[in-house]
């Protein structure tokens, strides 16, 4: 059980550290990318006649950096506050109810069983098994929130600076695609056990063992 612990420990330290060093280069990625574009734009509008203070001011100079800026928020918010007390006992909550519910489905599966090979099962596959439902609900959640605040920030700029009708509608086409893609995301996640049901993925592996003998 310690060696079992300690292998536990080391996983979440090496996800919360890869976790932040994928923060740091999205965040140098999003620098980087922002001031060529920027550059670029404000050497092409002086090109064309404007001063530099017209083209470094205008609005859509900084319209990229604002919303790319907003996913950078998120993103470093869901890092950096992944170890409060809030986030901890709501992943504890839900992960010592995903390894029950493994735990259920294995006794559900196998019929046959002794409390070592339940005890096994808990420490081991159900507890892999729930963390990465887990990690893929917090995903979830993610990415609803900023399909929401983006959105949001969209038409704000839309209403307040783009003279754009909002009866067109291509005025919600980024809303609408974005949807869809949102929507298959929570079905392949909550729908994923209604079509390939522990059942069946039990018969799958005993066959493909079979196979292999």
């Amino acid at each position: 059980m310690r060696h079992f612990n300690k292998e536990e420990n080391y996983i979440k330290a090496k996800k919360r550290v890869d976790n932040i060093r994928n923060f740091f280069i999205h965040l140098l990625v999003y620098i980087v990318a922002n001031i060529t574009i920027s550059s670029v734009k404000v050497i092409h509008n002086i090109n064309r006649g404007e001063t530099f203070n017209q083209a470094f001011f205008d609005f859509s100079t900084f319209a990229l950096w604002m919303a790319w800026g907003i996913g950078i928020a998120f993103h470093g918010f869901a890092v950096f506050t992944d170890s409060t007390k809030f986030f901890i006992t709501w992943k504890n909550k839900k992960l010592k109810q995903y390894i029950e519910n493994e735990v259920q489905e294995f006794k559900n599966v196998k019929k046959q069983y002794t409390t070592e090979e339940i005890e096994d099962f808990s420490r081991r596959e159900a507890y892999y098994e729930a963390k990465k439902k887990l990690d893929n609900l917090s995903g979830f959640y993610w990415h609803t929130v900023v399909y929401v605040v983006v959105n949001i920030f969209i038409y704000m700029i839309l209403f307040f600076v783009a003279d754009i009708s909002f009866s067109e509608w291509y005025t919600y086409a980024t809303a609408v695609f974005w949807e869809l893609g949102l929507g298959i995301h929570g079905l392949s996640l909550f729908a994923k056990n209604s079509v390939f049901s522990k059942q069946w993925e039990q018969r799958k592996i005993e066959e493909y063992m079979s196979n292999n003998e």
